[in-house]
């Protein structure tokens, strides 16, 4: 699996490795209890065994576990969807992910750029994708990120493998999810919904930097008067 790089991203590669221990155990004891029964109780002779019928013991047993495994498995899962699933405190940073055909938008709201920034500013700046040129945005680490995703034409679907989730990107609807990048460095992420012709162009970038970085790129961003794609 990819590394994991945000907070979030490890709770979930925690549970899968929870649910593929226990998947490989189940497999190796139904497996081994088939390899055994073969082995012990093959035909040896013309002669009818003992005839068993029924066992209240073993039936209680093999119904136990099963519900034993299925009630911790959905525990764990509830308990790690809903941390993954919290709400954005309100000091967070927040971007506007806009998924359109074939590439993406990221637009920060000035008076909300998370927990160190500076005074509040008014008014926004986007980061703009083509298919020649692949979209790259800028998140600081250590801190929580929100991203609000939107469509204005069909459904796309934001991924990035490094993050261990991917959420749809559907017109009319928000989608919001809430990361703490927890490493510094360079990942890729795309569209992981086929929504046309050029689906495979969709790819975009994300640059995790310190806050003093961050801070930096901002005002050269704004120094620039990076601009908002209209719909």
């Amino acid at each position: 699996m990819p590394e994991p790089i945000t907070d979030q991203a490890k709770r979930i590669q925690d549970l899968w490795v929870f649910t593929l221990i226990i998947a490989v155990a189940v497999f190796f004891a139904v497996e081994g209890a088939l390899l055994y029964a073969i082995i012990r109780y093959r035909k040896k002779s013309d002669a009818l065994p003992k005839q068993t019928h029924g066992s209240t013991a073993l039936e209680i047993v093999w119904t136990t576990i099963p519900v034993l495994i299925v009630i911790t498995l959905f525990s764990y899962s509830f308990i790690v969807l809903r941390d993954v699933e919290k709400k954005a405190p309100s000091d967070a940073l927040s971007i506007e992910v806009d998924g359109f055909q074939f590439s993406w938008q990221f637009t920060y709201d000035l008076a909300r750029l998370g927990q160190g920034q500076a005074p509040a500013q008014e008014g926004t700046f986007s980061i703009i994708g083509t298919a020649a040129n692949e979209p790259t945005f800028v998140i600081p680490v250590g801190e929580p990120v929100e991203f609000r995703l939107k469509s204005n034409d069909v459904i796309h679907s934001f991924y990035l493998p490094n993050f261990h989730y991917k959420l749809d990107v559907v017109p009319g609807r928000d989608n919001r999810f809430v990361i703490t990048a927890n490493q510094t460095g360079e990942f890729t992420g795309q569209c992981a919904e086929l929504c046309g012709i050029n689906h495979a162009l969709m790819r975009f970038h994300v640059r995790v930097v310190e806050r003093a970085e961050f801070d930096t790129w901002v005002a050269e961003q704004v120094a620039n008067k990076a601009t908002v794609r209209q719909p």
